[in-house]
């Protein structure tokens, strides 16, 4: 397992993932993927905004896999 987290926080660190549209019910990246939100958002959000919460969801995330390996050591 450890071996999978390691590559996994590797990967994690190394991807950039590049909005390219956002609306109430989904967001696409700039490679085409289209992921739906988990709820509706209230309020139009521009791209730039959603780009730091998608980075600042990234940083967190990464930080919980690396507190996880921490705590599997």
């Amino acid at each position: 397992m450890k071996g999978k987290l390691k590559k996994a926080i590797k990967k994690m660190e190394t991807k950039e993932y590049k909005v390219a549209r956002v609306d109430k019910s989904e967001f696409e990246l700039e490679n085409g993927d289209i992921y739906p939100h988990v709820f509706e958002l209230d309020d139009d959000i521009s791209v730039e905004d959603f780009q730091k919460i998608l980075d600042l969801s990234k940083e967190n995330i990464v930080d919980h896999i690396k507190k996880i390996d921490k705590i599997n050591e």
